[in-house]
């Protein structure tokens, strides 16, 4: 039985107890019966919207699915990290020279040195430089220079 079935159940049940109409519980009863009638046709409503949201999102998912496919062969991934990090190392951006799509890496996935592109799964041979050397290693080398020469 739906909600509104039950609710009229209800109210037919209050209208068969044949209460005196100007009884105060009787006006009571009446009004929960319609509040529960009412009540029962917004959930009624509610639901039909529910369920066409939920059609419109599955419609979404399907179309972002298609674009997913044209866009690479493989599952799209804008942002993938290899298994062992956990999201909370630091991530460096590589972009793949063939597709030219960005992604992420972790710090271990950096130093292997060689990864394979998440969108087209070409082959990335990764190499970096350093933008700026340490200060230490430079005074540990002069140091090393100077009692090398001694």
């Amino acid at each position: 039985m739906q909600l509104s079935e039950k609710a009229a159940y209800v109210k037919g049940l209050i209208d068969g107890l044949e209460l005196d109409p100007k009884d105060k519980q009787t006006k009571v009863f009446r009004n929960i019966a319609d509040l529960l009638c009412e009540m029962a046709e917004e959930i009624k409503e509610l639901e039909q919207c529910y369920d066409d949201v939920c059609d419109q999102v599955d419609g979404i998912s399907e179309d972002l699915a298609g674009v997913e496919d044209l866009l690479c062969e493989d599952d799209f991934e804008s942002i993938s990290y290899d298994d062992q990090g956990s999201g909370d190392d630091l991530a460096y951006e590589v972009s793949c020279p063939t597709c030219g799509k960005t992604t992420y890496l972790s710090e271990d996935s950096l130093n292997s040195g060689v990864i394979k592109c998440p969108c087209c799964g070409e082959v990335l041979e990764l190499g970096y430089v350093e933008d700026e050397l340490d200060d230490t290693d430079e005074n540990d080398e002069g140091e090393q220079l100077a009692s090398s020469s001694d």
